[in-house]
């Protein structure tokens, strides 16, 4: 029963919108009673809560978000790299991100947007693709175990600049990795940019930084892609120290 637990807090970590009991039984082939009776205990404990009550379509419940925030204070790497994305940010007047990856997507766990930053960006918690956004492309090109998702994952068209070609996108990231940066110029949405670095620990790659705005074509890209690989260079280091 406990791994069906994990299964439909999982599932429903992909569904933000909110889903039905008939749904989550439908797609992870369990029956409806069994799937009643998990998300009567968590809607009990606030681990879910009802997105539309007189529908009763369920999605996470803010006791996640607790223990989530559990887990960015005890990780050396939250600590460690607000501050630093913080001034990035108000540098800019753009938003900030911490993602991580969670299988064959990247996870944002962390985000700070200045208060003059005027693009919308995504969310804490967002699942974002791997081909299209530069946090994904980070994991591609600086983790090794993350280059073969290449030959696995879908690659949808988001616009007319995606990289929807598989030998495409692997000399893309080749070229990523010379550079020491990821980046995506409206691959995802047409009026957004990003670019993002790759976060270690003991050499191993543990998450990425990355900034989000408004894209403009006569931005200096390159600097601020060195700069936020520098940045990315200077966390590995602290966190490195402060645990030696």
């Amino acid at each position: 029963m406990v791994q069906k637990t994990v299964d439909v807090l999982n599932y429903l970590s992909c569904h933000p919108k909110g889903t039905s009991l008939s749904s989550i039984a439908r797609d992870l082939q369990y029956p409806k009673t069994t799937v009643h009776d998990i998300l009567k205990t968590l809607l009990v404990n606030d681990f879910v809560q009802y997105k539309k009550p007189a529908k009763k379509t369920y999605c996470v419940g803010a006791q996640l978000y607790t223990i989530g925030i559990g887990y960015l204070e005890s990780s050396s790497l939250f600590p460690t790299a607000k501050p630093y994305l913080i001034l990035l940010a108000d540098k800019y007047e753009k938003t900030t991100f911490l993602a991580k990856r969670h299988n064959d997507r990247v996870i944002c766990v962390y985000k700070y947007a200045s208060l003059h930053a005027k693009a919308p960006t995504g969310n804490i918690g967002d699942r974002k693709q791997m081909h299209s956004t530069a946090i994904g492309k980070c994991y591609l090109a600086f983790d090794p175990d993350a280059f073969s998702l290449i030959e696995t994952i879908d690659l949808p068209a988001f616009t007319q600049y995606t990289i929807t070609d598989r030998d495409s996108l692997k000399a893309h990231i080749e070229d990523l990795r010379k550079l020491g940066y990821s980046w995506e110029q409206r691959e995802s949405h047409l009026k957004m940019a990003c670019l993002a670095a790759p976060i270690f620990k003991r050499g191993v790659m543990i998450g990425t930084i990355s900034m989000t705005g408004w894209y403009r074509e006569d931005e200096d890209f390159a600097a601020q892609g060195n700069e936020i690989a520098q940045l990315a260079k200077l966390i590995t280091a602290q966190m490195e120290q402060n645990e030696s």
